[in-house]
């Protein structure tokens, strides 16, 4: 009898292991047919300097508004499922109002652009959440590294060879700058089709139990913030990410613009640079996830962010495309490990009851820096210049490095 207990719960894991594996697939697909090239977009319609930084700070702006009370919604609801399912649905309609985007005429398109894919982190952050919320439920600790880990890992292998099939097509098919933008409007069409599958994919999922009955959005709330104090270990994690994100997101409209106007990367070279740390990542996320398993969570995440901190360094010393194309080998693998790890452990120092609103708080606190770092990463670029900037960026992220290693060590002794 108890054989065959373990023998379904074993079959339960795996069924689930191949959905997730299988969502993220499809959530590769349609995020790698136009991300990398979201800042390439925005250039070919006209964007500023510090349009390209909006790119990055104005999502992160909307999503401040949309985490806590997504999260209380998806946790006060009998059906967990079937509400993180209908705002993902949602969050994919995005992708065919910025097919139409060049169509209109008369209206200023970069910053219609800039707005649209802010607004779209309103559905996004809240299906991510509940994503996270759900990965909590569907899978025991023991079985999530492994889980996320072959999600991330084969996902990866489709994200590299979508990136580096729309990358060809975008560099040679478009003879003109409004070909290149009639092109991207059929890679944002098809994004969407293939972002109806990882809709359908999560519908999939087995085990999300469904509450007995619904409670009222109030009462999970005030219990969340009631037992927040005792709850150190969440506490400690969270103010040290928050952190780690003003370095991690004020680095990225400097990255784009220091790729694309000092080193002049086109779309072959953007999807060269993605190819490139995407190929280190799918030969590093296993290892990952066996080191984080055998060392701990904490030494591994901050081995993974003292890579993290180098790269900015790497974009300093690059004075070609190419030597970028090579370094970005080396980043891929750092941000794989962060990506796995800083999930993992957010799961792990999140508690069962009222996840959904614990990871709500995290995700407010760091979008709240993240809406803030991408501005002050080009407001010290103008005031100095990207070479400084980066290193400044770089220093943060080494000191965001040493205290999460700071927290492991004083764990252990505890």
């Amino acid at each position: 009898m108890m054989s065959d207990k373990v023998s379904l719960k074993e079959k339960l894991v795996s069924y689930n292991i191949k959905v997730n594996i299988i969502n993220g697939v499809f959530a590769a697909i349609a995020f790698n047919l136009v991300n990398p090239y979201l800042a390439k977009f925005a250039e070919r319609l006209g964007a500023t300097d510090y349009q390209i930084a909006y790119l990055t700070s104005f999502p992160y702006f909307v999503s401040i508004f949309a985490y806590i009370p997504g999260a209380i919604l998806i946790e006060s609801l009998r059906d967990k499922k079937k509400t993180t399912g209908t705002i993902m649905f949602i969050h994919k309609l995005f992708y065919l109002s910025l097919a139409f985007l060049p169509f209109l005429k008369g209206v200023n398109q970069a910053s219609l652009f800039v707005t649209i894919i802010g607004l779209m982190n309103l559905p996004g952050a809240i299906a991510t959440m509940g994503y996270q919320s759900s990965i909590g439920d569907v899978f025991l600790i023991e079985d999530r590294g492994n889980a996320m880990g072959l999600r991330n890992k084969y996902s990866t292998i489709f994200a590299l060879a979508v990136t580096f099939i729309s990358g060809q097509l975008l560099t040679y098919i478009p003879k003109t700058n409004e070909g290149s933008i009639r092109l991207y409007q059929i890679f944002f069409f098809f994004a969407f089709v293939f972002s109806l599958g990882e809709v359908i994919s999560f519908f999939k999922f087995r085990g999300m139990k469904r509450k007995k009955k619904s409670t009222r959005y109030i009462d999970s709330l005030k219990a969340t913030f009631k037992n927040l104090p005792k709850e150190k270990n969440y506490l400690i994690f969270t103010l040290i990410s928050a952190f780690f994100y003003i370095g991690w997101m004020g680095a990225q409209p400097l990255f784009n613009i220091y790729t694309i106007k000092v080193l002049g990367a086109n779309e072959f070279w953007l999807s060269a640079i993605s190819i490139s740390s995407s190929l280190s990542s799918i030969l590093s996320f296993t290892k990952w996830a066996k080191f984080a398993d055998k060392k701990g969570n904490n030494l591994a995440l901050g081995i993974a962010l003292i890579g993290m901190a180098i790269t900015p360094i790497f974009y300093v010393l690059s004075t070609n495309i190419f030597m970028l194309v090579l370094f970005n080998i080396i980043i891929g693998i750092s941000v794989a490990g962060t990506n796995l790890i800083l999930f993992n452990m957010l799961l792990e120092v999140t508690p069962s009851e009222n996840r959904t609103i614990y990871i709500a708080i995290y995700n407010t606190l760091t979008a709240i820096v993240s809406a803030i770092a991408p501005i002050m990463g080009v407001a010290i670029k103008d005031i100095s210049n990207i070479a400084i900037a980066l290193i400044v960026i770089a220093i943060l992220r080494f000191i965001a490095s040493f205290m999460f290693i700071s927290r492991g060590i004083v764990r252990e002794k505890n």
